[in-house]
């Protein structure tokens, strides 16, 4: 070897007296057992299509249940919004502590609405109001969340066939 700079290397070196070779190890005897129908899993038993078709259904069930939180989590936030909407229509006092966190929890949601239109006040100490702001908010996010849920529906279902 030409130049070795790894002279010391016992991997290297000329000599085999370095490091002494390995003795074979006995090689493993496995037992043979034959192959009972019982000892079978499910899984050997049952046919590729059968695996199949559960994993498609467990697949439906996650995207039914995602589409039920959509459906409760709409019906949640159009409720609130049409609580926060009959409040402002009857002058609800904002100090109120139920009425200040529904007030609260629910400007965040109209933030996009809130320049939209002006919202006409019924008297002169601006607590009464009829609030278009909050009507555009259910109706837009109602739309939205059913188009979603029109979405995830879709991915359940099977295509229709070809009009011909």
């Amino acid at each position: 070897m030409p130049n070795n700079q790894y002279s010391n290397d016992p991997l290297n070196a000329q000599t085999t007296d370095v490091i002494p070779p390995m003795q074979d190890l006995p090689l493993k005897q496995v037992a043979q057992t034959p192959l009972v129908a019982q000892d079978l899993s499910r899984a050997d038993l049952e046919d590729p299509g059968e695996t199949r078709q559960e994993e498609a259904h467990q697949i439906k069930f996650v995207i039914g249940k995602i589409n039920d939180f959509l459906q409760w989590f709409v019906l949640v936030l159009v409720i609130a919004l049409a609580v926060r909407f009959l409040f402002k229509l009857i002058g609800a006092d904002p100090t109120n502590i139920f009425a200040g966190f529904l007030y609260a929890l629910t400007d965040v949601i109209l933030i996009p609405f809130s320049t939209l239109v002006t919202n006409p006040y019924f008297n002169a100490a601006h607590t009464q109001s009829f609030e278009w702001t909050t009507l555009f908010g259910i109706g837009l996010y109602a739309l939205i969340f059913w188009l979603l849920k029109s979405f995830v529906r879709l991915l359940v279902t099977e295509p229709k066939e070809p009009v011909q």
